[in-house]
């Protein structure tokens, strides 16, 4: 064993072909956090044995792993956490690259994968490596960041060799947001000029534990929810209105390398919610900065209109399947 510093850490992901049964990573992350851990819950005695202390047992009732990793978004391996956290993929040549087309998957057994970490220490995969939760953050002098929570079984021992592939990256300058009244006055409707933006994906998965294993039987995800805030220079009172008088909006949050040409297009990255609720509004008036105002929406099912809640999200890359 020796010492080593965390850039030795190594982030591997592959898709499971079966549910909990480990595969070899085909994508490697651009980790710049990793706080994902092996977790036990014990089941301590709390019998009498004479005395005024406590209970003379502690056994494990449940092994199982969870926590988050903090990554620079590209625009390869990102296709397979789109792919964990929405569930439906669908994959086609585009302009001499590749299309990667997502929508929301109504089930509560998401695809699962397998999460891979290598180091001078030691090897380990997380078998049954479900989305949690998926937060991207876009800021103008910074690269896009993401960061996502994941649950799992805990982790066993492994072996494995990280190969980071090319691959392109995103500026939060690159990103343009658009609001519209429908999702069909999208293409056309004006660029907002963000000074910075968040949207969060949580799934509420959950462990589904049953006697005879210490590891979860399954874990799932239960309610979908997409919530997210962006800031933005205060003008008008146009984004207050919009909370006050209860307007709903389609929203669209577009990211294009154009700095990069793969084939005859750039490296994408596009998600259109069909309907927003925008339900808080916050002015900052600083003394000595330009006044800023950030407002928080929540995606809602577009019930009568598009019949969803996601009505387009694509992720434009090399990569001919996941």
């Amino acid at each position: 064993m020796s010492k080593f510093i965390g850039r030795d850490l190594a982030v591997g992901i592959g898709l499971e072909s079966s549910r909990g049964t480990g595969v070899t990573p085909t994508h490697w992350l651009n980790a710049t956090n990793f706080s994902y851990f092996d977790r036990a819950v014990k089941a301590r005695s709390t019998a009498s044995t004479g005395g005024i202390w406590g209970g003379d047992q502690s056994l494990v009732a449940r092994k199982y792993a969870e926590g988050e990793i903090e990554c620079e978004m590209d625009d390869v391996s990102f296709g397979l956490i789109a792919y964990g956290t929405l569930g439906s993929l669908s994959s086609a040549s585009f302009n001499g690259a590749y299309k990667h087309t997502y929508s929301l998957l109504n089930s509560s057994e998401h695809p699962s994968l397998s999460i891979s970490t290598t180091d001078p220490n030691s090897d380990n995969i997380f078998e049954l490596s479900m989305v949690d939760t998926l937060s991207i953050n876009y800021s103008p002098e910074a690269l896009v960041t993401y960061t996502v929570g994941f649950k799992s079984k805990s982790s066993a021992g492994s072996s494995v060799t990280s190969a980071y592939p090319a691959n392109n990256k995103f500026l939060g300058r690159q990103l343009a947001v658009k609001v519209a009244s429908d999702t069909t006055g999208l293409d056309v409707a004006s660029k907002l000029t963000l000074e910075s933006a968040t949207v969060n994906i949580t799934k509420n998965t959950d462990y589904y534990n049953v006697v005879g294993s210490v590891q979860p039987s399954d874990i799932n995800n239960k309610l979908f929810e997409i919530t997210g805030e962006m800031t933005i220079s205060f003008e008008d009172n146009t984004y207050r209105d919009y909370m006050l008088n209860g307007d709903y909006k389609a929203l669209r949050l577009d990211l294009v390398n154009e700095d990069v040409t793969i084939g005859t297009t750039n490296p994408s990255f596009r998600l259109d919610l069909s309907k927003v609720d925008f339900d808080s509004w916050d002015v900052d008036y600083s003394l000595d900065s330009i006044v800023m105002q950030t407002i928080t929406f929540t995606a809602l099912y577009d019930l009568g209109g598009n019949d969803n809640m996601i009505n387009d999200c694509y992720i434009i890359n090399e990569e001919t399947s996941y």
